[in-house]
């Protein structure tokens, strides 16, 4: 009997404590559920609107940051082209090398042509050079203040889908070499190796060729390529030559005096130029004549000598026709007398 009032007991103390325990714990929610009901009824008044303002601009400002990460995770392929005037060709060139060596670039390719016209020159050409994507607009802006920037263009293009679909590719080949390895550890014959072994070269040579396209994309998309054309000024144009007859007379005097300088100072030249040649060609042209000369002068004393024989034998007649009578009859004019 003692021991079922004991027992009686403790099951009365225990279930005294357990509703003094719920009692408390209504009294507290009570409490709680009263300043929840005072919250609410103070976001009535408008205190709640800024806590769901926060919570707006927190879940823009999520978005945002989502899409600057999309666009950072984009591949994109930049190329752009400059056209600019500058004073010296040479320095602006250097200075855009330089500037693309700094900023952990290189240049590409470049080229140079020199022009003339009477006695102005000046120079044009191109250089090409290929920077970090992120050095892309700061190089923009370093050539645009070289000189007069004539034309402007960038043209971009989005290859993020075929680095994709190339990653894939390269992933399932893969897997299918691993394969093919393993196949091959198990092969039991040697026609079995040796079709496994083809197949395994065939899926390394596809690895191989995927890969290059992508580092090369991957290339194209880490550096930004900018051609810029550098043109020094060419000259202008001179003015327009007056009409002859509307000329005035110092200007005409002057350029007359100017052809006849010209025309003299040619002369002259030529002479020069000419002087070498007449002397060689003299020697032989005065050796000749002297030859001919000295042969000559035999043939002129043998026709001097037969010219005197002859006047000597003449007999004085101033008939030419009489010598040739007297010859006929043989008789002189002495016999007759």
């Amino acid at each position: 009997m003692p021991s079922r009032v004991r027992v009686l007991a403790v099951v009365a103390l225990l279930l005294l404590a357990g509703c003094a325990g719920m009692g408390g714990s209504g009294d507290a929610g009570g409490a709680d559920g009263g300043g929840d009901g005072a919250q609410m009824s103070d976001g009535g008044d408008g205190s709640s609107q800024p806590e769901a303002a926060d919570s707006g601009a927190n879940a823009g400002d999520s978005e945002n940051v989502q899409a600057n990460n999309a666009m950072t995770d984009r591949a994109i392929i930049r190329n752009g082209r400059m056209v600019v005037e500058v004073e010296n060709y040479s320095t602006t060139a250097e200075a855009i090398a330089a500037r693309a060596r700094t900023s952990g670039g290189y240049v590409s390719d470049s080229n140079r042509e020199l022009h003339r016209d009477d006695n102005e020159t000046w120079y044009t050409g191109y250089i090409v050079v290929r920077v970090p994507s992120e050095e892309y607009e700061p190089m923009q802006s370093m050539v645009s203040e070289q000189g007069t920037v004539r034309s402007e263009e960038t043209t971009t293009k989005d290859v993020t889908d075929k680095l994709v679909d190339l990653e894939a590719r390269l992933t399932n080949l893969r897997e299918r070499r691993d394969r093919l390895r393993t196949f091959y550890e198990q092969a039991n014959s040697t026609a079995e190796l040796l079709r496994i072994e083809q197949e395994l070269s065939s899926v390394q040579n596809d690895i191989e060729r995927l890969e290059a396209q992508k580092r090369s994309l991957e290339q194209r998309v880490a550096y930004s390529t900018l051609r810029v054309e550098i043109h020094e000024p060419a000259p202008e144009p001179s003015a327009q030559q007056v009409p002859y007859h509307e000329r005035s007379l110092v200007s005409a005097f002057l350029s007359s005096v100017t052809d006849v300088y010209v025309f003299t100072r040619g002369l002259l030249v030529t002479a020069a130029s000419l002087a070498p040649w007449l002397v060689v060609l003299a020697v032989p042209v005065v050796g000749g004549r002297r030859l001919l000369r000295g042969r000559s002068l035999p043939l002129l004393g043998r026709r001097g000598t037969s010219k005197s024989v002859t006047e000597d034998g003449d007999s004085g007649s101033d008939d030419p026709q009489q010598e040739p009578a007297e010859e006929a009859t043989g008789e002189s004019p002495d016999d007759e007398s």
